[in-house]
């Protein structure tokens, strides 16, 4: 099974979704140009990939900015893994967010209401790390 890693740029987050070693992220903001290049790569992986996967997965989302075409992107994530987790597949999300950040925890509360999802929200204190 590939993994599918996109670094990081000024304008996208880092994404590893590495089956192998157990790590499935999204690191960093999300306000690129072209919101579907960055993201088609993770939905194609996300079809090919997620049914040969056999063990839990959580998928950990520490972001600190999502544009609101980023924000649809994965909503979009959401809803595959959502597809996946009515089908069995063991799959939680791990929402991080500062907790200085109301936004970034309104946008996780929002997917954890409204997906049938395993959505945990986690708060932290960047001053702290």
């Amino acid at each position: 099974m590939e993994k599918l890693i996109i670094e990081a740029t000024s304008k996208s987050p880092k994404i590893i979704l590495d089956p192998d070693n157990d790590t499935y992220e999204f690191l960093g903001h999300s306000l690129p140009e072209n919101v579907l290049k960055l993201y088609e790569p993770v939905l194609e992986w996300i079809d090919t990939n997620i049914q040969l996967i056999d063990k839990k997965m959580e998928f950990v989302f520490k972001v600190d900015y999502l544009n609101s075409a980023s924000a649809k992107m994965v909503s979009i994530i959401f809803s595959k893994l959502e597809k996946y987790y009515q089908l069995g597949k063991d799959i939680k999300v791990s929402w991080y967010y500062d907790y200085d950040d109301d936004d970034i925890y309104a946008e996780g509360k929002i997917y954890s209401n409204y997906k049938k999802l395993p959505i945990d929200l986690i708060g932290f204190n960047s001053e702290e790390e």
